[in-house]
């Protein structure tokens, strides 16, 4: 089986490359990520990288068969057509979709542009040219709903189950408070779930039994085949990018702290999934619904 983690950021730790070749920046970039899931024996990895995805796209295009990534875009592209578009061209670079960041920041400002319709031509180009879109809106799940609705052709894949994860954002209480609503997207066909931190919201120690009764929940709603692991490794450890910030919560302890190891043996020796769910959940989904055409072990 290769294992496939459907998302960390760009690495770090923070480095200064002024006067450093920007091939130089790539290639140790590169060589960061392949030590991150060589460390823990995860094969490919779908990157999301900040404003300047250069180095992802170096990496991808070095090795196309471990590396893949996920622009984000926004309504304030100049050109959302042409945009979407060129991501669709881009597929066979190793650019497998885009991504809505709609629940940051926390105030809202973007759920209110979305209220206002401003994030409708990105869902509607994307569903026209048939580019994935994952959709970062934890914590305002009905709006998810809505997307769903109005975008049936639209592949949408849910970012982080929908729900609030520290450390970045707290936990609701209890943490999983909105899981029924994401269960009720269920019954949308388009929607896949991004199955990423369910052990920060655990409170106990690895392998995280009180939530584990969760994750079947997800499994039972959704089915294997729609959802697709992913660590976000780098949010978690606090190592967001090189040259973007270290967030400060993460220096310390804080309640669902994990590893990158425990985020990957949590799914992949869960004594409530089956052998064949691991295989989807754990990369058979990942390279289905983006078309990833990594061979399976």
């Amino acid at each position: 089986m290769q294992i496939i983690d459907a998302q960390i950021h760009d690495v770090g730790p923070w480095s200064d490359w002024t006067g450093e070749s920007a091939e130089l920046q790539h290639r140790i970039a590169t060589e960061l990520v392949i030590a991150y899931l060589d460390a823990v024996g995860v094969h490919g990895v779908v990157l999301f990288p900040g404003g300047d995805h250069a180095s992802a796209d170096w990496g991808a295009a070095a090795l196309p068969d471990r590396i893949a990534y996920i622009p984000h875009i926004t309504p304030d592209a100049p050109d959302i057509d042409g945009a979407v578009r060129a991501a669709k061209k881009n597929h066979n670079r190793g650019q497998l979709g885009l991504r809505a960041i709609i629940g940051w920041p926390l105030d809202g400002r973007e759920v209110k542009r979305l209220e206002a319709g401003a994030w409708h031509p990105i869902f509607a180009a994307c569903e026209k040219h048939q580019v994935p879109l994952f959709l970062f809106i934890s914590g305002w799940l009905p709006r998810a709903t809505d997307i769903a609705a109005r975008f049936p052709r639209l592949t949408l894949i849910l970012d982080h189950l929908g729900l609030r994860q520290p450390p970045l954002d707290d936990a609701e209480d209890p943490p999983f408070k909105s899981l029924p609503q994401l269960l009720e997207l269920a019954k949308f066909p388009n929607v896949t779930v991004k199955l990423c931190g369910l052990p920060s919201l655990s409170r106990e120690a690895y392998p995280y039994k009180d939530v584990a009764p969760r994750l079947r929940a997800v499994v039972d709603a959704f089915g294997a085949k729609r959802l697709m692991w992913a660590s976000d490794a780098t949010r978690f450890a606090g190592r967001i990018g090189l040259g973007r910030f270290q967030n400060p919560r993460t220096l310390g302890p804080y309640p669902g702290k994990h590893t990158y190891a425990e985020s990957m043996h949590f799914i992949r020796d869960s004594d409530v999934l089956t052998a064949a769910e691991k295989e989807a959940i754990l990369g058979g989904t990942a390279r289905q619904v983006l078309g990833w055409s990594i061979a399976p072990k």
